[in-house]
C-alpha cells in the first residue's frame, strides 16, 4: 500500500504511544490506533497530520489543533474512508476509537449502597 497526499490513514499502536506517551488498549486488549492525514509520502517514511486537542486556557478551554509527525511506512496500516478524527487527551482516546469502530458504549453496572445497615431486611 502506498498512501498518497490527502489520504486518511490508520496508524499503528506505536504511533499512539509516541504521540500520547501511553500504550492504551480497548476492552478486548487490542492496542488503540489513531488516524491522521498524509501530508507527504517519502520512500520509507510518511508525514501525517494528527488532529488533537491542544493546551487549553481557562478562558477559551481546549483548542483544536494538529501535530505533524513522521512515521515509518509500516506504521501506516491502511487507508480509511472519511475524515480523520479529532483525538483528545489520553483519557478520551478510547471513546473516540470506539465511535470510529462503531462499538456500543459499555454501560456501567449500577451499584446500590447502604449506609449504617449490616443487612437489607427481606420483604
Amino acid at each position: 500500500m502506498i498512501p498518497k497526499k490527502g489520504d486518511t490513514v490508520r496508524l499503528a499502536q506505536s504511533v499512539t504511544m509516541a504521540e500520547f506517551g501511553l500504550a492504551l488498549c480497548d476492552d478486548d486488549g487490542e492496542g488503540l490506533e489513531i488516524d491522521g492525514v498524509v501530508v507527504e509520502a517519502a520512500p520509507h517514511m510518511v508525514n501525517v497530520r494528527i488532529r488533537r486537542l491542544m493546551h487549553h486556557s481557562r478562558i477559551t478551554g481546549p483548542t483544536e489543533g494538529s501535530v505533524s509527525r513522521w512515521v515509518r511506512r509500516h506504521e501506516v496500516l491502511e487507508v480509511i474512508e472519511g475524515e480523520a478524527r479529532l483525538w483528545p487527551n489520553a483519557a478520551g482516546l478510547k471513546a473516540v476509537s470506539d465511535e470510529r469502530e462503531g462499538k456500543a458504549k459499555r454501560q456501567t453496572e449500577p451499584v446500590c449502597w447502604t449506609v449504617g445497615v449490616d443487612e437489607i431486611p427481606g420483604e
